[in-house]
């Protein structure tokens, strides 16, 4: 069984997940015994198993990325972003209120409640095609701001091709020739 941090809190079910430093975290409900959560542990071993190469390869790739790569990227999504924002904004017919390029790391991009757009820089990794697959998904949710078939539809009515897209953004970038 794998060692983990157990977190207690008023919540009422057991989550189990990999944390930054590819260290099993636990939270559970106050009332639930360290036995039945050792238990719980125990029966998503292979949860565990499947996940944790991942959680060490995304460890090791932060690694790699220092200030300096950091404020390279940061400086050509500033570049690149506004502009294709732009284009897809007009074929969407949809407007953000606002873009920021940020440094996160597990997330590409985000769309707030009011509209405006976050970009990761480490999206710059990629190539321009996996770049647009991003836009148009964060451009969706100002008219759909949720993953129904409605949203997915209308990402489809601009990129038809948008899974194979997709796709990119699952992979190791220094696997990708841009």
């Amino acid at each position: 069984m794998y060692e983990y941090k157990l977190i207690r809190s008023k919540r009422k079910s057991i989550s189990i997940q990999i944390d930054d430093n590819c260290q099993v975290v636990v939270r559970a409900p106050m009332r639930i015994s360290k036995d039945e959560i050792d238990k719980m542990v125990l029966g998503q071993t292979d949860w565990i198993d499947k996940h944790m190469p991942r959680a060490r390869e995304r460890m090791e790739q932060s690694m790699r990325y220092t200030p300096e790569l950091l404020n390279e990227l940061s400086q050509k999504a500033k570049e690149i972003l506004p502009s294709k924002v732009a284009y897809y904004s007009s074929l969407m017919g949809v407007e953000p209120t606002g873009i920021k390029i940020t440094t996160a790391r597990k997330r590409f991009g985000s769309c707030s409640g009011k509209n405006s757009l976050c970009f990761s820089c480490l999206l710059m990794l990629y190539p321009p095609e996996a770049i647009d697959c991003v836009v148009v998904h964060e451009l969706a949710h100002i008219k759909h701001h949720n993953h129904s078939p409605a949203f997915y539809g209308f990402i489809y009515s601009v990129m038809p091709d948008y899974r194979r897209r997709e796709q990119l953004l699952r992979q190791n970038p220094e696997l990708i020739e841009n």
